[in-house]
């Protein structure tokens, strides 16, 4: 009876036994599985996140086009008027402008797979004599470096808006994020006309950058995207006082900065010795960030002095070629101003950040029309 007891008693401690070896297998293999899920969403998030686009889908809608105020600029007089209605179609717009992160995944893909080249530390699509980008070995201005095998960037800029591309470099790009994301590339390489009836991304027309740097505002019509006046806590402007403003040019600032929050150098590490920075939110009525200042903008356009006058209401896609100038070459247009340098009004240096600015991209700084290229970048769009 007692043998029978202790055999029992073996049986149930057995059972015990496996069903505990059992469990602790199946909880070994639940965190194994977790830490692979897990990891495998860390890595998709990592490889996604250079040409992941975040962007806003405006309404269709009409309003107003040209300088509201009055405003004659010295350089390039009456371009801003006659004052036009003008319609847009409905377009997805990126909130902010692509970064250095974003054009060296470009340039690292279309190196790789044979499209363009480097000659005398500018970028070139193979064969071709449009510069695409002018690199970290051509000047230090420009954060992404290329070793002859790979390219890197160089600085801490990676986030900060890309400049020293130039507009060929930037329709090249929108082809290449088209091919990305699966969409139809709107510009031919050769030609550089761009198809507007392809869904894939390209540059804004200038009447499609106004109408998404106004914000909406169109009652009363504002002489910046956020108003009469201007919070150089919200926008990159020259002498904005911002914690980048001691480093060395270009005194640019990661997109989205002016969100609003309190900044940290823990976080950030800009060269200037505040420990931090709190911003104003200078997100436009759309969503939109750094519409006002921080890097210039391309737009597809060609710059047309005397554009206004002729411009469609249907849809305006510029002049068919630019207004020719001082150098004898015609230029596109870019939009929004800059941190580099403006016109001092009420105190303060607007950076030629007025909603209806147009700028050819010859204008860039007192040694036109060879002044650098570290304050003009680009944002993107798609029908």
């Amino acid at each position: 009876m007692r043998k029978m007891k202790l055999i029992k008693e073996l049986e149930i401690r057995n059972k015990t036994l496996r069903k505990m070896r059992m469990l602790n297998y199946f909880i070994v293999q639940a965190v194994f599985l977790t830490i692979l899920i897990t990891s495998c969403k860390k890595h998709t998030d990592v490889t996604n996140l250079d040409n992941n686009v975040l962007e806003v889908q405006l309404p269709a809608g009409e309003y107003d086009m040209g300088d509201h105020f009055g405003f004659v600029d010295p350089g390039h007089p009456s371009d801003e008027t006659p004052i036009h209605k003008v319609k847009v179609n409905s377009f997805y717009i990126a909130t902010s402008e692509t970064t250095n992160k974003q054009f060296l995944e470009y340039l690292n893909g279309s190196f790789k797979n044979g499209s363009i080249e480097v000659r005398n530390n500018m970028v070139y699509a193979v064969g071709g004599n449009d510069i695409y980008y002018l690199t970290y070995q051509y000047s230090s201005y420009y954060s992404i470096g290329f070793d002859g095998s790979t390219f890197s960037i160089k600085d801490f800029r990676a986030n900060h808006p890309v400049v020293g591309v130039m507009w060929c470099g930037a329709a090249a790009y929108c082809n290449w994020l088209s091919t990305q994301k699966g969409l139809s590339q709107c510009y031919n390489l050769s030609t550089w006309v761009c198809d507007f009836t392809k869904n894939g991304y390209r540059l804004p027309t200038e009447a499609e950058w106004e109408y998404a740097a106004r914000g909406g505002h169109t009652n009363p019509y504002y002489n910046y995207p956020n108003g009469n006046t201007i919070d150089i806590t919200s926008v990159n402007l020259p002498d904005s006082k911002d914690p980048y403003e001691t480093g060395d040019y270009p005194n640019t600032t990661p997109v989205g900065f002016y969100d609003g929050k309190l900044k940290l150098k823990a976080d950030y590490d800009w060269p200037g010795s505040a420990t931090s920075y709190q911003t104003s939110n200078g997100a436009n009525g759309f969503g939109l960030y750094d519409m006002e200042g921080n890097a210039w903008e391309f737009v597809n356009d060609w710059y047309g002095q005397d554009y206004y006058s002729i411009s469609p209401y249907d849809n305006p896609k510029g002049p068919d070629t630019g207004f020719i100038m001082p150098d004898g070459k015609p230029y596109r247009g870019m939009r929004g101003g800059n941190w580099y340098n403006g016109l001092v009004t009420n105190g303060v240096n607007d950076g030629h950040s007025r909603v209806s600015n147009r700028n050819p991209s010859y204008y860039r700084g007192p040694q036109d029309p060879n002044h650098p290229y570290y304050h003009l970048g680009f944002r993107v769009v798609h029908n």
